[in-house]
């Protein structure tokens, strides 16, 4: 509407300072009335006969109009005309038309009423005119059409089609020194100079078909396909419109990326019971080799082979072992192939292969050798990622020791949990990702199913089948507010056996390897690690008694408030006030720990509180935590007198030091 501004003058010694102050008063909102477009163009031939254009632009515009961006009473920007200009672009450019552009377009409004304008000597029509001005005064409106432009480039009206597809699958610096091979494979032309990749293995992710209509999304999927798959550092994929033809070539030149890719790394943990007593040290090495054309079909191939001990200063230095191999196999493609899922489906999910093997040997409490491989499904949309992993098989070969086989004599349930033990199970997984400016939010499930009805009844899978359904739900929340941040994270998990049969005492609870636990640098911060639960149940955490706490169940609320302290030297360093609530429990009633089952009416006694603050050094690549936490309400110490008492023994030693690297949740 207007725009005012007045200025005032200081004079400060020899200096003098200007202030400007504006007046901005918008007036009325003007809301769009009507939204017409007209795609048609006249043409004047030699002999000056006028002919009306193909109304093909006006077709597909009018197929996509429930799409539009401008709506009749939304406000009248320019911004989001600019925004249906851009739309309109892309459905004329998925339907052949390969050369629109912004620029042939225009757009025309008219906030006026120049029908209003229109000179008349009818005095009724003069009033009439007269109150429809006044009207639109009141509320005024505008009118917008979108045309072609008059004078455009007609080139860009000719509707492509796709023509041949050429392939360069290994162009490399020195590809000049070796002599090209050319076939044809699917309908492309491929030129290979060094054979690095079979053919299947290009023709499978182009999506351009001779003779088809020219549609950019097919360009843009054969580009970003190319792009993710990881075999090659470079993708280039040029457009060639034949001249005078509407057919356009396409030259897809790839350049792949180094064949191998070597990493090691060192990882380390440390756990405290107060700074001035010995705990926990976990050490541990990962070496890795990485195969980007894995069976020359641009499969990725990585092995890794990790090696971690866990050391305790006062009590005979070694505790654990653990060494492990793993191989993955990840297909860009899936297999088999199911043709009846949509397209959008089948092109976003990759397919995984598995094989791990490990052994765990912890003193004085047993030996367990581990064996698992599965076949995986991805797939990743937008913000969705799921997995679907059948089948996934898994066979624990467990030797116990002296310790474990004191703690079984004296906890009877501990004999159904540590055996050995074979799963055969599908596992599903969503995650679902949301980000907005200032908030990311994540949502996770997951589930479980082990054992099959109807299984074959032998000595074997008696002893040793798992049959379980495990379940796990987890909502995550970030909500930045200048240079600090509230971050919370909810989580619900359980697991229950289905014994097959009357006796099958290894599926009353879930297997050891399957239990829940709290405890730790990313869970209940205030307990060492497996030192929480279950429930409110007290017991010795003797090692001889039951120095291990886990469960079928495990409800969760981690809060933390996170702000900025300091920049030394480029390293940012942040601090939290942060509270972890909640434990573990047993599904079943457990004789050997009484109390140790969920009971709606005893949560309230049943939940753990710890409340702390921590540092954090943020190098980039990579942070570095350090938290200290209290256990403001313990619902299982090992002195029942001690239990739930608030913030108990109150000193500054009785606290836990936590170590662990980026952020808990």
């Amino acid at each position: 509407d207007s725009i005012t501004y007045d200025t005032t003058l200081k004079v400060l010694e020899d200096q003098y300072r200007t202030s400007v102050n504006f007046y901005v008063n918008p007036g009325k909102l003007i809301r769009l009335d009507s939204v017409s477009y007209n795609m048609l163009r006249d043409t004047v031939t030699e002999n000056g006969s006028l002919i009306v254009d193909d109304d093909t632009l006006q077709k597909i515009t009018n197929s996509s109009l429930n799409e539009s961006l401008l709506k009749k009473g939304a406000p009248f920007a320019k911004p989001l005309i600019s925004s249906e200009i851009n739309r309109l672009v892309d459905v004329y450019r998925n339907n052949g038309y390969l050369s629109f552009s912004f620029d042939d377009l225009l757009a025309v409004w008219d906030t006026v009423g120049l029908a209003l304008l229109r000179p008349t000597l009818d005095p009724i029509e003069q009033a009439a005119q007269l109150q429809a001005l006044q009207r639109r005064r009141a509320n005024p409106i505008a009118d917008v059409e979108i045309r072609l432009r008059a004078q455009g480039d007609t080139s860009h009206l000719t509707q492509y089609y796709v023509g041949d597809v050429t392939v360069y699958p290994d162009l490399t610096t020195d590809t000049s020194t070796y002599t090209p091979t050319e076939r044809m494979a699917q309908g492309n032309r491929i030129i290979s100079y060094s054979h690095l990749f079979h053919p299947k293995a290009i023709t499978e992710n182009i999506f351009l078909n001779k003779g088809d209509l020219y549609r950019q999304r097919n360009y843009l999927r054969t580009l970003n396909r190319f792009n993710s798959i990881g075999a090659w550092r470079l993708v280039t994929v040029d457009q060639l419109p034949r001249p005078g033809s509407d057919t356009v070539d396409f030259s897809i030149k790839l350049t792949p990326a180094a064949k191998y890719l070597f990493n090691f790394n060192i990882e380390g943990s440390k756990n405290w019971g107060n700074p001035f007593t010995t705990g926990d040290l976990g050490i541990g090495t990962n070496i890795g080799l990485q195969n980007r054309n894995f069976a020359r079909r641009a499969n990725q191939s990585t092995t890794n082979l990790r090696y971690g001990v866990e050391l305790n200063v006062a009590d005979e230095l070694l505790q654990t072992q653990q060494v492990s191999i793993s191989h993955n196999i990840y297909f860009p493609r899936q297999i088999p192939r199911a043709n009846w899922l949509p397209a959008q489906v089948r092109e976003n999910t990759r397919t995984v292969f598995s094989i791990n093997s490990g052994n765990t040997d912890r003193r004085n409490f047993f030996n367990l050798t581990s064996f698992s491989t599965s076949w995986r499904w991805e797939y990743n949309w937008k913000n969705l990622l799921a997995s679907i992993r059948f089948p996934n098989i898994e066979y624990t070969f467990l030797n116990s020791r002296s310790l474990l086989d004191t703690l079984i004599a004296r906890n009877a349930s501990y004999r159904y949990i540590f055996n050995n033990g074979f799963i055969s199970s599908m596992i599903l997984n969503f995650t679902v990702t949301d980000a907005t400016k200032n908030t990311t939010t994540v949502k996770r499930f997951n589930i479980e199913g082990a054992g099959f009805p109807g299984v074959i009844r032998s000595k074997f899978f008696d002893s040793n089948f798992y049959r379980f359904l495990k379940l796990d739900l987890e909502f995550r929340q970030g909500i930045r507010i200048r240079r600090t941040e509230l971050a919370w994270r909810i989580f619900g998990g359980t697991g229950i056996g289905l014994p097959r049969f009357e006796g099958d005492n290894i599926n009353l609870y879930l297997p050891f390897f399957r239990q829940y636990f709290g405890g730790g640098s990313n869970s209940m911060r205030a307990w060492p690690l497996r030192k929480i639960g279950p429930g409110s149940a007290n017991k010795s955490f003797a090692s001889t008694q039951a120095p291990d706490r886990f469960g079928d169940l495990q409800l969760e609320l981690n809060g933390e408030y996170r702000f900025y302290l300091m920049n030394i030297s480029g390293i940012t360093i942040n601090s939290a006030l942060f509270t972890d609530i909640g434990n573990v429990w047993f599904l079943r009633e457990n004789a050997d720990f009484q109390n140790g089952e969920f009971k709606l009416n005893r949560l309230w006694k049943d939940i753990g509180i710890g409340i702390g603050t921590g540092l954090r050094v943020d190098f980039g690549l990579f942070l570095v935590r350090l938290d200290y936490a209290y256990k403001a309400k313990d619902p299982s110490p090992e002195d029942v007198q001690f239990q739930n008492k608030w913030f108990n023994n109150w000193k500054l030693t009785n606290g836990q030091f936590q170590l662990g690297v980026n952020y808990p949740f």
